[in-house]
């Protein structure tokens, strides 16, 4: 943690060493729920709002730190962000470490899926099939089967569509059988970004 900590100080502004620092401070901290470095990532992520480069490593850094705790703080902040920023790879940075934040939490991530699945920004939708897929990992859960059903062949996203499928893998890993007979059709499917996902 040193290491990366000293490395923001010695970075001189550049953009690349910085964003190598953020993942590897995310990665370092991963699930350690340290408040320090989560705050350090966070405060790399709003003192460089004009840098996409620098902000979607910080982003993905908060997520991975934060990884399973559910911190309802962070989410509000994240989700704050994310609705300010004129940056895609940040705002999908954030979707993401949103959904590192729900990791196993299950029925608990309902209310920030049901905001996330709501938003008119496609990018925010992708962070919420993401946030199904983490939140429910491994359950086969009858609830978040259904919903990346519904988006896979209903969002208006090729990206959102993509998504959904791809995280019925995490949804069903535990239970590879039934994976198939879910995404068959999808699978046969015109759209290539449904494909893909299959």
């Amino acid at each position: 943690l040193n290491f990366f900590l000293d490395g923001y100080r010695n970075s001189g502004q550049n953009e690349a060493v910085q964003h190598g620092v953020s993942l590897g401070l995310g990665l370092v901290g991963m699930a350690t729920n340290d408040g320090n470095v989560y705050s350090q990532l966070k405060d790399t992520l709003f003192n460089n709002a004009d840098s996409a480069i620098i902000g979607e490593a910080a982003a993905y850094g908060m997520g991975l730190v934060l990884a399973g705790s559910g911190n309802e703080d962070a989410v509000e902040e994240m989700m704050s962000h994310a609705a300010d920023s004129n940056h895609e790879k940040i705002i999908r940075a954030l979707g993401i470490s949103l959904a590192l934040l729900m990791y196993g939490k299950e029925s608990h991530a309902d209310g920030l899926i049901e905001q996330m699945c709501a938003s008119k920004d496609s990018t925010i939708r992708y962070g919420a099939m993401f946030t199904i897929g983490c939140a429910y990992a491994g359950t086969a859960s009858t609830f978040a089967t259904q919903k990346l059903l519904k988006f896979a062949v209903s969002d208006v996203s090729d990206d959102v569509k993509r998504a959904a499928l791809m995280n019925m893998g995490f949804l069903c890993f535990r239970n590879q059988a039934m994976l198939p007979g879910l995404v068959k059709y999808l699978a046969e499917s015109y759209n290539p970004h449904l494909r893909y996902g299959a």
